[in-house]
């Protein structure tokens, strides 16, 4: 009796460690072939990061190229407006007959600028007027053979106020007393066809800017969804959950102490264990493909 009793023990400790080596073979394979697929869509992840974020750079070089010719272009037209009030006949004489900057913008309607953008160049064409009144040369030559200029970048200017001056003299030699009292003024209308051309091509550089912006944008918040790459954390849990009571725990069971645990007990138990996860396995990856069928027909519907 003694010896039937061993011998179906012992049988149960072979079937016992038979199923647990089942139950782990089973559970590594499973894992594997998971595993390899997340590890896929890691891969796939990295590379359409990288994919994204040089497109990004791509995008923010042709911002900064795009607004250095913005800023080209405004700089242009904004000396061009300078230019023109400047070369304003009506503006020198105002200037020559000491009024203030905000009474000749008055006079002369003159909108392109506004007063503060003009006070810095105002207060220029009164320091060279104060140079060339000090000097009292008659010609801006005999001025630049005897001084160093103190705006030689403004050459035009003191071209400017010399004319102004010149007229000024030719009104007080003029028989006509009234003169002075009633100029005629005559400014005709400045043609300039490259001004015309860069503001085109600064509506066009802002139009460009404005999209580049949505681009970049657009990528950034592609850039922000794959740091929370949909699934791929729940996959990594879903298969701890499978590796620790798939192939941990019946690991620590071999070989299978024979008479120290309910033999029966502990086999359903096992099982229990491997019928789960598998539950889990299969459960994740049925919500997985159902949310991703579900953002396709999103995706499309759009």
């Amino acid at each position: 009796m003694e010896r039937f009793r061993l011998q179906v023990t012992k049988g149960i400790v072979i079937n016992l460690d038979t199923l647990l080596t089942t139950v782990i073979t089973s559970t590594a394979a499973l894992v594997a072939i998971i595993g390899g697929f997340l590890v896929s869509r890691v891969i796939s992840i990295a590379s359409e990061q990288s994919s994204v974020k040089r497109k990004l750079r791509e995008i923010n070089n042709d911002i900064r190229a795009k607004e250095g010719l913005i800023e080209k272009v405004n700089k242009y037209i904004f000396e061009d407006d300078l230019t023109e009030f400047v070369e304003n006949k009506d503006v020198i004489r105002g200037l020559l007959d000491g009024k203030s900057l905000e009474r000749i913008v008055r006079e002369e309607e003159f909108d392109f600028l506004s007063v503060q953008e003009l006070k810095p160049y105002f207060k220029q064409l009164q320091e060279i007027l104060a140079e060339i009144l000090a000097g009292k040369e008659v010609t801006l030559e005999d001025m630049k053979r005897k001084q160093k200029l103190k705006y030689p970048e403004r050459e035009s200017w003191y071209i400017e106020i010399f004319n102004g001056l010149d007229d000024l003299a030719e009104d007080q030699r003029s028989i006509h007393p009234t003169w002075m009292d009633s100029p005629i003024n005559f400014n005709p209308p400045r043609i300039n066809n490259e001004r015309q051309n860069k503001e085109k091509e600064l509506g066009q550089l802002e139009v460009e800017v404005t999209i580049l912006h949505t681009q970049r944008e657009e990528q950034e918040r592609i850039l922000k969804d794959f740091g929370k790459p949909k699934y791929v954390m729940g996959g990594l849990l879903v298969l701890a959950y499978a590796s620790v009571v798939g192939m941990v725990y019946p690991s620590t069971l071999l070989p299978y102490p024979p008479g120290v645990y309910n033999d029966v007990l502990t086999k359903w138990w096992v099982l229990s264990l491997f019928f789960s996860h598998i539950v889990v396995i299969f459960t994740y990856l049925f919500v997985a493909m159902k949310r991703l069928g579900s953002i396709g027909e999103e995706v499309h519907g759009d």
